[in-house]
């Protein structure tokens, strides 16, 4: 039975004929409204910026500071925000496609409506982030930090998560449809969360370690090798 719409993320609301803004400069504490921006911003202080009603195409955010970055209702393309630091960022009705953000930093951020596709997020922070209704798609998060995250209604569909950390996560409901969840840390708190059949696997096997449990199919049990991994290693000693 497919999900009521309501669960998936509420697209940014752009106002029509948006004009790309021109010689359009970003400082600290800007407040941009109802604009295209595109341009080159990175290693820039731009932290406390707002962006409303607004479109990013083709930009670079490279290395910046986007401390407590606030974007609502805007759309995001092409752009890149490697290594940024976007620490306490609050994003609502926000969509980021087809865009680079290797290694950025999100600690703490707030999401509500927020949805990344075909974005490369290998290696991203986002220990601790909050939100609802937050969907990846096709997203690369291959050494994602997601510690003690809480993600309401969210989505992973076929994305890479492989060696990402999970560990204290809360993700009711969350589906992983069609993601690599090979090598994950922190399995074992995927509660509550949905998973396709060929995830089945990959999945056990980080709950299976975490737990201590081995497979193995011989019945008799080596007790002479039980004892000499139990025991500790001798040391030799001169006579």
């Amino acid at each position: 039975m497919a999900r009521p719409d309501s669960d998936r993320p509420t697209p940014p609301r752009l106002p029509p004929d948006l004009v790309l803004g021109p010689d359009l400069r970003l400082t600290a504490g800007s407040e941009i409204n109802r604009v295209a921006i595109q341009g080159d911003f990175s290693d820039g202080d731009l932290e406390g910026l707002l962006v409303e009603d607004s479109h990013i195409v083709h930009s670079s955010f490279t290395a910046a500071n986007l401390n407590r970055l606030r974007l609502i209702d805007v759309l995001v393309e092409g752009s890149d925000f490697s290594g940024a630091d976007m620490e306490e960022a609050s994003f609502t009705r926000v969509t980021f496609s087809d865009c680079r953000m290797s290694g950025a930093l999100l600690p703490r951020a707030q999401m509500q409506d927020v949805t990344f596709s075909e974005v490369r997020l290998d290696g991203v922070n986002f220990r601790m982030i909050e939100g609802e209704r937050v969907m990846f798609d096709h997203a690369n998060l291959e050494r994602g930090e997601f510690y003690s995250a809480h993600l309401k209604t969210a989505y992973f569909f076929d994305c890479d998560l492989s060696r990402a950390d999970v560990s204290q996560v809360k993700l009711p409901g969350a589906r992983f449809h069609g993601s690599d969840l090979s090598e994950i840390k922190g399995s074992e708190y995927l509660r509550d969360v949905v998973i396709d059949s060929t995830q089945v696997l990959p999945l056990a096997k980080g709950v299976f370690a975490s737990l201590n449990i081995r497979v193995e199919d011989d019945r008799e049990t080596d007790v002479r090798l039980l004892e000499r991994e139990a025991s500790p290693k001798s040391t030799n000693r001169p006579t």
